[in-house]
């Protein structure tokens, strides 16, 4: 954590040079497109800095008593929509070809979770599907009580995951993308451990892949 605080210094003035510079050349040249590069290049090492920071500390949620639907329901607004966020530009599922549908009873019990740490699960999981789905295809999540805890499903119907991968999925710097830290699954591992609950996967490939959460349900 220590060194990736110290790298985000020298990578804010490397970015904040690369902007300047690039201002000053003409647009559409190629000096300039050089330039936007550098910027892009620049922020995907502070994301990758970010999950690594977010990996390194320790987990600190803050729990309250949260309407798993309608959280939902929030998160995956802005990745339902054509014109997402920056941060989700060109993984949006309407641009993408793909159907987000959601099966949940109208009335089901709150959990106690920090709502913005598990936005980050939901919204992490989802992203992963969308990925998984660059031909289109369905987008599936379901929530229901089972037992003593509320049970998520995330549902691609994408390329799935080799069964080599499956065992090694959350651990930290596995990945089978091409760009990708190997970061993002092990910190939605972790979140969800901070909530007292689970995550398991299964998945074929060509079949697609399934991602399960038990969160207790009660106060913390």
């Amino acid at each position: 954590a220590g060194v990736a605080h110290e790298l985000r210094n020298p990578l804010s003035s490397i970015k904040g040079y690369a902007t300047y510079f690039g201002g000053r050349f003409p647009e559409g040249s190629a000096d300039r497109e050089a330039a936007q590069i550098m910027v892009k290049e620049v922020e995907r090492l502070n994301r990758a800095i970010g999950d690594l920071i977010g990996l390194s500390r320790p987990t600190d949620i803050r729990p309250r008593m949260t309407g798993m639907r309608r959280l939902v329901e929030d998160t995956l607004r802005p990745i339902e929509v054509a014109e997402a966020p920056p941060r989700l530009t060109g993984r949006a599922a309407a641009g993408r070809g793909v159907t987000v549908r959601l099966d949940a009873p109208d009335e089901l019990p709150d959990v106690a979770i920090d709502p913005d740490r598990m936005r980050q699960v939901i919204l992490n999981l989802c992203l992963n599907g969308l990925e998984a789905m660059p031909e289109g295809g369905e987008l599936s999540l379901s929530l229901q009580p089972e037992g003593d805890a509320l049970r998520l499903e995330i549902r691609d119907t994408g390329m799935g995951i080799a069964p080599e991968a499956l065992p090694h999925i959350f651990d930290p710097y596995f990945t089978t993308k091409g760009q990708g830290t190997g970061l993002g699954l092990a910190t939605v591992h972790k979140i969800v451990e901070a909530h007292g609950g689970s995550i398991s996967v299964t998945s074929e490939p060509g079949q697609g892949a399934v991602f399960r959460l038990l969160l207790p349900l009660g106060e913390k």
